[in-house]
């Protein structure tokens, strides 16, 4: 039995790669003609860098990101209000991370493709239904 996954963001793609590794075969279906590097910058807090980290990736992401220290407050008028220490410097195990959200796309799509193969991705597909029978 292949899983079929609709969609191959961020989330499809992260799961084809935690099913690869459970040993479940998968094929991954996106709608777009070409995988790019599109969106803008994202916060990656601890705990889904734990999860990115368990499928293998946080080399590469430590790579492309920008370990965030602390979060500053202000308010309209520039006033400080508050701040707190973010990722590691407020006792997590793995940083939080700024990071471009096209890199952290491509780095999955490489992923996925060197780990299941140069087809685990149909591009250009769109799902129209769905038969369990």
């Amino acid at each position: 039995m292949t899983i079929a996954i609709v969609g191959g963001g961020i989330g499809g793609l992260s799961l084809a790669l935690a099913l690869h590794q459970r040993g479940l075969a998968c094929q991954v279906f996106e709608s777009v003609p070409e995988v790019k590097e599109l969106g803008v910058g994202i916060t990656l807090l601890p705990h889904a860098v734990r999860e990115l980290a368990a499928l293998g990736v946080l080399p590469q992401l430590e790579a492309i990101g920008i370990e965030n220290h602390e979060s500053v407050f202000f308010n309209r008028f520039g006033q400080f209000i508050y701040k707190e220490a973010r990722g590691r410097h407020a006792g997590y195990e793995l940083p939080e991370l700024g990071v471009p959200r096209g890199k952290l796309h491509l780095i999955l799509y490489e992923a996925v493709l060197a780990r299941l193969g140069p087809d685990a991705v149909r591009t250009d597909h769109r799902c129209v239904g769905v038969d369990q029978g």
